[in-house]
């Protein structure tokens, strides 16, 4: 729920960076939507880019837990075998 907000916050932060690069570029390159869209998208990919990665850089879910201790019981021989205790 925690991340769930965070992410929420990080929304609506983009908005005005969405919403006010493109009125920027219609004053210098005119009424060219899909150069506007495309540019705002690149900023803010590059803004928000390590924001996202914070928020969804979380611990080990419990399933990646039991899987790591199943692979750390199991042994392999030379040919390829597993062999478990």
């Amino acid at each position: 729920m925690k991340q769930l907000l965070k992410y929420m916050v990080r929304w609506q932060l983009s908005t005005p960076i969405l919403a006010i690069i493109p009125i920027i570029l219609f004053r210098y390159i005119g009424d060219n939507f899909w150069v506007a869209a495309f540019v705002s998208n690149l900023v803010g990919s590059l803004i928000f880019y390590k924001i996202d990665k914070m928020i969804f850089a979380k611990e080990i879910s419990r399933i990646q837990k039991l899987r790591s201790r199943v692979v750390r019981k199991q042994r392999v021989n030379k040919l390829g075998f597993k062999l478990y205790k």
